[in-house]
Order: C-alpha cells, then sequence, then structure tokens
C-alpha cells in the first residue's frame, strides 16, 4: 500500500461520481410502485450511486437487482449489475473477482452497443489492472476508455479519463508527466467550476508533489482539496486529503503531527467502510509510532490494520508491508521466532503473489531474524536472495530471454565459422610475416618520436614551472605591498585618533575637574550639578571612543572570533536602547522598538550587540531633537532584517560611498554637536560580513535615513 494505490483510489472514486445527477431519496420512494425491468435498472442505479456514501446499502440493492435478474434477465440489467460487482468488489480489495466481474459487462457493453457504459467499464476494469501491476493492460484499457469518450464529446469522463491514466504513470513512477496531466486536469475543473473534480484534482497534484519531495505547494493542495470535500460532502476525497497531508508531515518527520492527519482519515475511513483506506491509515499511524520509538503502540495500529484486511476482505499482498514492519518490532524486542513466524507466513505465496518490493523485504526480515539467532550462513543467503529479488523480474526474464537468442545465433552460425577458420588460417600466417616486418618498423619510428616528444615536452614543463614561479613572486610581492600600505594608512589613522579625537574628551574631563578643585567651596549647586553632566557626558564619549577603538585594532590584528549563537533579539535590542535613554532624553528623541518576541537570528551576540548599539547611536546622533529613531526586525526572502530608521538630516551620494571606508578622513558632527571616529560604522559592517550577513543603506537629505542590516535565521 503507498501513495500510488492510494491517489489510484482517488481517481477511481471520481470516476465513479461523475455525471452523478440522482436523487437517490426520491429513487427510493419510487420503488415501491416498480416492476420488472424498471424496478432492476432502479436497483443497480442506487448500488451505483451509494456504493462510496453507503457501502452497505449499496450491497443490499447489487443483491436484490441479482435476485431479480434471476427472474427476469436482460442484458442492460445485466450489463449494469456486473459493472456494480466490479466497483464494489475494487472497494473491498478483491480484484480478482472485479476483474471476473468487469469482463462480463464488457462483453454486454460490447453487444447492445453502448459507448458510455463501455468506457465507463473500461475505467474500472484499469483500475482493477492497476491494481494488479498489470500496467500495460491498464494503460491500453485507460486510452481505449479515453478513446471512446472523446468520440462522444463527454468532457467530464474525459477529465476522469485523464486522471486516471495520470495516476497510472504515477504508478510506473513517471511522477513528472503525472504532475503534467494533474495541473492541466486541475485547470479545467477550476473553469467548470466542478467542487467534486477540483477536490480529486487538487488531492492528486498533491499526491505527485508529496513524491517529488514539494511539501509546501502539496500542502496547499491538500487544503483546496479539503474545502472542495466538504463542500461536496464527499467522503472519499475528504479521506484522501487527510492522508495526503498526513504523508507530508512524515516526509518533513513531523511525526505526531502526523498521526493526527491519519487519525482523521481513519474516523472517516470506518464510518464510510472504506477498508483499503481504513487499511492503509492504520499502518501509517503504526509507522509513525515506530519512528518515534513508540513500539507498543506502533504494533497495536499495524495490527488493526492486518485485521481489516483478514475480517473485512482483502487480497494477501496489501497486508505484507504492515506484517513485516510488525516482524521488526519484534527483533526490536528480541523475539526473532515471532519474526520468522511472519517471514515463513508469506513465504511458501512468493511464487503465486506478486508481493513487489515487500518480497525482497521479507528476505531482508528473515536475513536479520538469522543474524540474531547466530544463524550467519542462514543470514548471509537470505541478504544475498534479497538483493537478488530487488532486481526487477521483468529484468531477468528479459535478460534470459536474450542470452536464449543470443545462444541459438552462435550456434547457428558456428558451423559456418569453423568452414572460414581452416581457409583463413593458411592465408593468415602469410600475411603475419610481413605484418611482423611492418610492425618492427613502425615500432622504432614510434619509440623515436616518443623520445623527442618526451624531450621538448620536459623542456616545456621546465619553462612553464619557472614562469609559474615568477608570476607566484609577482603576485605575492603585489599582495605585501598592498597590505603595507593598508598598515601604513591604519597606523596613521590610530595616531590621528590617539591625537585628536581621545584628546578632546579628555581635555574635557581634566578642565571640569580642574574647576572642582579649585572653585568647589565657592561653586553653587546648579553649577556643581552642571559640571557633573559635563563630567558625565566627556566620560562617556571617552569609553565609547575607546571602545571602538580597541575594537578596532582588534580587527585589524584578526583577534576578533565569531561564536553564531541563535537567540532572540527583541532582549538585546531593549537592553542597548535603555542604555541610551538618557542621551535621547536630552536630545528629546523618542526611541521605538518593533522587534516581535519570535524574531530569531543565528550570529554572535556581543557582535550584533556592538552593531546595534553603534547604528542606534549614530542614528541618534544625527537626529534633530524630538526626531524619532526606530528599531525594526522582520523576515524577508528567508533572512532576518533588522532596520535602524530615523527622520534625522540625512546624507548625499558623496556621504553614503564613503560611509563605510576607513580612508576617510574626519566625521560629521552630530545635531547637537556630537563627535565621533568614524571607526563605529566600519567595524559593524566587518562584523556583519563576519556574521555571513550584509548591510545596505538608503538616505535622502532633509528626510532622514534606513540602515538595513540582513542577517542568517
Amino acid at each position: 500500500m503507498n501513495r500510488a494505490f492510494l491517489v489510484f483510489f482517488l481517481v477511481f472514486y471520481g470516476l465513479m461520481a461523475i455525471g452523478s445527477a440522482v436523487n437517490v431519496d426520491s429513487l427510493k420512494a419510487k420503488l415501491p410502485q416498480m416492476r420488472g425491468q424498471e424496478l432492476i435498472l432502479a436497483c443497480n442505479t442506487l448500488a451505483w450511486e451509494l456504493k462510496y456514501a453507503d457501502n452497505e446499502q449499496a450491497w443490499k440493492y447489487c443483491r436484490q437487482a441479482a435476485s431479480l435478474l434471476k427472474k427476469n434477465p436482460f442484458k442492460e440489467g445485466l450489463m449494469l449489475h456486473n459493472r456494480n460487482l466490479g466497483v464494489l468488489y475494487i472497494m473491498k480489495a478483491g480484484y480478482d473477482s472485479s476483474l471476473y466481474y468487469i469482463s462480463a459487462a464488457l462483453k454486454l457493453a460490447q453487444e447492445i452497443k453502448n459507448p458510455f457504459q463501455k468506457g465507463k467499464i473500461l475505467n474500472i476494469q484499469s483500475v482493477a489492472f492497476c491494481e494488479c501491476t498489470m500496467f500495460k493492460n491498464a494503460i491500453k484499457a485507460q486510452k481505449e476508455a479515453l478513446a471512446i469518450f472523446e468520440e462522444i464529446h463527454d468532457t467530464a469522463e474525459i477529465l476522469g479519463s485523464l486522471n486516471n491514466l495520470a495516476v497510472i504513470y504515477g504508478r510506473m513512477n513517471f511522477d513528472s508527466s503525472e504532475l503534467a496531466i494533474h495541473l492541466k486536469v486541475f485547470d479545467m475543473e477550476k473553469r467548470r467550476g466542478n467542487d467534486y473534480g477540483i477536490s480529486r484534482s487538487a488531492n492528486n497534484i498533491g499526491m505527485a508533489l508529496n513524491s517529488l519531495g514539494n511539501t509546501i505547494e502539496s500542502r496547499k493542495f491538500f487544503q483546496i482539496g479539503i474545502g472542495k470535500a466538504i463542500s461536496s460532502n464527499n467522503p472519499q476525497y475528504l479521506v484522501s486529503a487527510y492522508y495526503g497531508m498526513g504523508e507530508a508531515e512524515r516526509i518533513e518527520k513531523n511525526y505526531i503531527i502526523a498521526i493526527s492527519w491519519f487519525k482523521l482519515a481513519v474516523e472517516i475511513a470506518k464510518r464510510n467502510s472504506f477498508n483499503d483506506f481504513l487499511s492503509l491509515n492504520l499502518a501509517s499511524i503504526g509507522r509513525m509510532y515506530k519512528l518515534l520509538n513508540e513500539n507498543d503502540s506502533a504494533f497495536i495500529y499495524l495490527t488493526k490494520s492486518i485485521n481489516v484486511v483478514q475480517v473485512k476482505g482483502g487480497n494477501l499482498s496489501s497486508i505484507i508491508s504492515p506484517d513485516i514492519d510488525r516482524g521488526w518490532l519484534f527483533l526490536q524486542a528480541d523475539q526473532p521466532d515471532s519474526a520468522a513466524a511472519i517471514v515463513k507466513k508469506y513465504l511458501p505465496y512468493s511464487d503465486s503473489i506478486d508481493f513487489g518490493s515487500d518480497y525482497a523485504k521479507l528476505l531482508d526480515l528473515m536475513a536479520n531474524v538469522a543474524y540474531q539467532r547466530g544463524n550467519y550462513k542462514e543470514a548471509f543467503d537470505f541478504l544475498r536472495s534479497s538483493h537478488i529479488v530487488s532486481d526487477s523480474i521483468a529484468a531477468k526474464r528479459l535478460k534470459a530471454e536474450t542470452e536464449e537468442i543470443q545462444a541459438r545465433y552462435e550456434l547457428s552460425g558456428m558451423e559456418e565459422t569453423n568452414r572460414h577458420l581452416h581457409e583463413d588460417i593458411e592465408a593468415q600466417s602469410r600475411i603475419n610475416r610481413i605484418q611482423n616486418a611492418v610492425v618492427v618498423v613502425i615500432s622504432l619510428l614510434v619509440i623515436a618520436s616518443l623520445v623527442l616528444l618526451f624531450l621538448l615536452r620536459r623542456k616545456s614543463l621546465v619553462l612553464h614551472a619557472a614562469n609559474k614561479m615568477l608570476a607566484e613572486q609577482k603576485h605575492q610581492l603585489e599582495t605585501k605591498a598592498i597590505e603595507l600600505d593598508n598598515l601604513n594608512h591604519t597606523k596613521d589613522m590610530f595616531f590621528s585618533i590617539v591625537a585628536h579625537d581621545l584628546k578632546n574628551p579628555l581635555q574635557g574631563i581634566q578642565g571640569c575637574v580642574s574647576i572642582l578643585n579649585e572653585d568647589f567651596d565657592s561653586l553653587k549647586e546648579d553649577e556643581i550639578k552642571e559640571l557633573h553632566n559635563l563630567l558625565n557626558d566627556s566620560t562617556s564619549q571617552f569609553a565609547w571612543l575607546l571602545d571602538n577603538l580597541l575594537q578596532w585594532a582588534r580587527s585589524q590584528m584578526k583577534m576578533h572570533v565569531v561564536f553564531s549563537t541563535v537567540f532572540a533579539l527583541k532582549s538585546v535590542v531593549e537592553e542597548e536602547v535603555s542604555a541610551m535613554m538618557l542621551h535621547a532624553s536630552i536630545k528629546k528623541i523618542s526611541l521605538e522598538i518593533g522587534v516581535p518576541e519570535t524574531f530569531i537570528i543565528t550570529a554572535d551576540q556581543e557582535m550584533i550587540r556592538f552593531v546595534i548599539r553603534n547604528l542606534a547611536s549614530n542614528a541618534i546622533k544625527f537626529t534633530k531633537p524630538e526626531g524619532t529613531v526606530r528599531i525594526d526586525a522582520i523576515i524577508e526572502n528567508q533572512e532576518g532584517v533588522i532596520r535602524i530608521i530615523d527622520n534625522g538630516i540625512g546624507m548625499n551620494d558623496e556621504q553614503l560611498d564613503s560611509l563605510f571606508s576607513i580612508k576617510t578622513s574626519g566625521t560629521s558632527v552630530g545635531t547637537s554637536n556630537e563627535k565621533g571616529t568614524g571607526l563605529g560604522l566600519v567595524l559593524c559592517k566587518d562584523f556583519i560580513e563576519q556574521n555571513h550577513g550584509r548591510i545596505e543603506v538608503n538616505s535622502v537629505v532633509g528626510t532622514g535615513t534606513i540602515i538595513s542590516v540582513y542577517l542568517p535565521i
């Protein structure tokens, strides 16, 4: 039981529903007044209409039609009755019985020359063939049905047949071809406004996308399938969509969520007697619990899946997969005898039933049983058999037939070859003497040529190596010259900062301290307070400049090591903004934070603190009193984006071009004459790039600036 199996049933149920426009309740009410052929046709119609909405009632009317046909047999009634039996047995996974009744129905449809019913019956036959892995027959039947519906111009049936054909391709692992057809049908169904068709096609597309691993898109189509199935009261499409959602979560390894979807599908399958759907979803739940290492629950659901098929009907091949899973659970529980019993239960049927890839899994299970028992020779034999079985049986047969044809061809030509051989030996001996002489001469010429080529090649390699060495030395010298130039500039920058930028705050501190020492007793309280504020501003500016200078020096010496962690940005922003409140309040600038609690990034937290601190400080510095500075964070194109936005004085193009350059001489003063070294922005860019991010700046003179920092999430 797999994805293609479920999709095929989804399409099958869709084919059965096409063209349904019978009022079931009205027809039931008229049954007591009906007699003869009219009553038989009505019973067949009710069985057809109720087959998925009320499966037990469908069987009831099918049996009633059979009883009436014994007394009054006629071809149309027999055709519809056999068609219904074919459908109902497919729903019970009784494919052999289904093919028997479908063949009978198809023969009758041909006799009474009813092309519509012939196409419908061929659709059902295609489903049965596909479930028996007779894909060639399935495609032939489906294409014949499609040709019939195209000839009679039945759009609904054409769409159903295309869906069916697409799923056959899916069963054969032609996923791209399958998806292309489903997308085409989906667009056609949307234009028709047919909820049944939209739900069916959406689920089919979801299944195909799941098989291609595109679970993001598959979930979107399953949600469409769920909505349309509910609006059209279609339980089989709903259970299929729930199963598809579960499969998408399984692929993403969200096993607990997958279980919840599979359980929803189980409830609907139980209510509507969809035995195959029920068994499939129970087995899926068991496998999820197995992956979660909840083996007791896994065993319970796998057993339930098997019991559904055994008690309610189904073929043996549909239960081997969950039974193999139970075998692995027995092995994990150190019960090799129980696991071996499962293998021995199915091995006798391996020649009569096509277990497909499950047969290889069965042999693999037995190999592990033997290994756990210590029978290593037996384990090796079973494992080797498993690998052999994994090869396609069809490929083996083709190889055998090819080898047989080749052997016959070689045998038939052997006698003629022997006759010519004796004639050729004598002639060849004469030719060989001449050839040997020619070979010797040519060999000497070749050897001489090779020696010459070798000497020329050797000389060429020596010259090439010398040229390469010279080029490398030139490149190294040029690199060293650039590095030396950068070091000289760094030295000049360092001395300039020490001589000028650090000198100003130190002089301010020295002046305040001098006044306090000399005139403290004569100073008034408000004058002392003003000196205190000046002293605080100067020391803060000095500490800020010194920190930037130290960070820059460490950067130049390559001493920074990035320690990436996953952290929430909001608390970091709040801490840094809190430290700037005094500066902002002095300038009456409003600081706003728009960072969500759930905004998570992956970076060095201390480096990001430094970046936030410098960028926000710069925004305050160049924003006029009573302005606004805001820090936002959003997710864009799978990147975390931090934006520092101000309505300050802005920058022109020349300032933007040199914003992150350390070679720029001098820095702009703030709106309250604040000063800086210009190192902060250089370090910000360096730190962001070390964290695999980037920084972008947009600014308009007189309007403000937006600095965007892009980081991995």
